[in-house]
């Protein structure tokens, strides 16, 4: 549970870089949701660039909901990534 809490630490302070030390599945998940949820906070006016955050959405959020109500059921015993994954709003898509 240390060894968890210590790494949850080093994720938030530095980013996506901190998951190397995270299970496989959470790190790829959290590295997806980051993305979807940058797309999820940009905006523009501009057709195109909006056309691409569009495909951004699509790409890197589609079935992120599904994934990480399993991961947390996967993870339930472990309070560090229960922590982690509870950031997340369970209802992106």
């Amino acid at each position: 549970m240390q060894r968890t809490l210590i790494l949850l630490a080093a994720f938030a302070t530095a980013g996506q870089a901190g998951t190397a030390g995270l299970p496989p599945d959470v790190a790829a998940f959290v590295a997806r949701r980051e993305r979807c949820d940058h797309f999820h906070t940009e905006e523009s006016d501009d057709p195109a660039r909006a056309a691409a955050i569009m495909r951004g959405q699509e790409a890197n959020c589609r079935g992120t909901d599904t994934e990480l109500a399993r991961l947390k059921q996967r993870h339930a015993t472990d309070p560090g990534i229960r922590t982690l994954l509870d950031r997340y709003d369970p209802g992106v898509e």
